[in-house]
């Protein structure tokens, strides 16, 4: 469910990205909205419903922190670092973060996610649990 405001929006998201609830995750994004990820020189992008399911797939709470928002009319822009740790279901070891801005749109009286720009880094090397024969 969207948010009636740009920090309900957020609340919304923050909430959905601790708990991997993909399904709540999709619902705050435009079906037309564009993710993209940048880490290092690799740039990645995602429809609302990818990125969803991929964020939940990692088994793994992602906490944020809201750095700023900022509202023009019907139009709103929010700034935030985000970060991911621990041991995923394949066994793999997570320790990322980075920060991402959130562009934003009014439809109806809700607000919704029309893209987002991600950049990531490690904390520390990533690295797998399961062996390979």
């Amino acid at each position: 469910m969207a948010g009636r405001s740009l920090e309900g929006l957020c609340t919304a998201l923050e909430h959905a990205l601790a708990l991997g609830d993909a399904k709540a995750l999709r619902s705050l994004y435009l079906p037309t909205a564009v993710l993209v990820l940048v880490v290092g020189k690799a740039r990645f992008e995602a429809t609302p419903e990818d990125a969803a399911v991929d964020r939940a797939r990692l088994g793994l709470p992602i906490g944020m922190t809201v750095r700023s928002i900022t509202e023009m009319g019907g139009c709103g822009e929010i700034i935030l670092d985000w970060s991911v740790s621990g041991v995923t279901s394949d066994g793999t070891v997570l320790d990322l973060a980075g920060d991402a801005a959130l562009t934003c749109t009014q439809v109806a009286g809700d607000w919704y996610i029309t893209s987002e720009q991600l950049r990531g880094y490690e904390r520390a090397g990533i690295s797998s649990a399961s062996r390979i024969p």
